[in-house]
C-alpha cells in the first residue's frame, strides 16, 4: 500500500513539472550556468532535466552550459589566473592537458567535451589558463557538447516515459527498454572512444 502511494505521488510530481514555462526555463538557465562554475556533475543535471522536461530542455541547456563555461574561462584568464596557475602547476596531469590544448587548440577541447575524467567546471577554468582564444573555445564548447547533452537528456526523458506510461502495453515497454539500452550503449561507446582519443592526443603532445 505504501509503495503504491509513493509511486502515485512520484507520478503526480513528475507530471506537474512536465512543461517548460518562463519560471522553469529561468531555473534551467541558472542551474546550468552554475554547473559551468562549480563542481556539479552535468550528467546528473541533464538526466534530471530530461526526467522533468524532456527533450525541449536541450535548447535551453546548450547555451546556458556554454555561458557558464565562458564565465569560468574569463574568471580563470583575468581574475583568478595567479591562484589557479599555482594549483595547475601542482597537478602534472592537468599541466599535461593544458600543454596539449596549447598545441592542439579547439580539437582537444572538443575531445574533452565529448568525454573526459576531468569535471566540466575544472575544464572551463583550465582552458582559461591556456593560450586558446575565447571564440574557438566558445564554439567548440557549444557544438561538441550537443551530442552528450542530447543523449543524457533523452535518457532522462525515456525514464520519465517509463514512470508515466504505466498503462502501456508490454510491447511498447519492451520497445522503450530496447531504446534505452541502445542509447545507453551509444553513450558508453562515445565516451570511451572520446577518452581513448583524448589520451592518444595527450600522449602525442607529450612526445612532441
Amino acid at each position: 500500500m505504501l509503495n503504491y502511494v509513493m509511486d502515485h505521488m512520484l507520478v503526480q510530481w513528475i507530471e506537474s513539472t512536465g512543461e517548460i514555462n518562463v519560471a522553469s526555463a529561468a531555473v534551467l538557465v541558472l542551474v546550468f550556468i552554475l554547473g559551468g562554475l562549480v563542481l556539479i556533475p552535468r550528467t546528473v543535471l541533464c538526466l534530471a532535466a530530461g526526467v522533468f522536461f524532456g527533450l525541449p530542455a536541450v535548447p535551453i541547456i546548450l547555451p546556458s552550459t556554454t555561458i557558464g563555461g565562458v564565465l569560468a574561462f574569463l574568471l580563470a584568464r583575468y581574475l583568478l589566473r595567479e591562484r589557479l596557475q599555482h594549483e595547475l602547476d601542482r597537478r602534472p596531469h592537468l599541466r599535461a592537458i593544458a600543454d596539449g590544448i596549447d598545441r592542439e587548440g579547439w580539437r582537444l577541447v572538443g575531445l574533452l567535451r565529448f568525454g573526459s575524467p576531468v569535471p566540466t567546471a575544472v575544464q572551463n577554468y583550465l582552458f582559461g589558463l591556456t593560450r586558446i582564444e575565447l571564440l574557438p573555445f566558445t564554439l567548440a564548447t557549444f557544438f561538441f557538447t550537443i551530442p552528450q547533452v542530447t543523449l543524457y537528456v533523452y535518457l532522462g526523458a525515456a525514464g520519465r516515459a517509463v514512470v508515466l506510461d504505466s498503462q502501456s502495453s508490454a510491447l511498447s515497454r519492451i520497445l522503450l527498454g530496447i531504446g534505452i539500452v541502445t542509447v545507453t550503449t551509444v553513450v558508453v561507446l562515445v565516451v570511451r572512444s572520446s577518452r581513448d582519443a583524448f589520451r592518444r592526443a595527450s600522449q602525442s603532445c607529450k612526445i612532441g
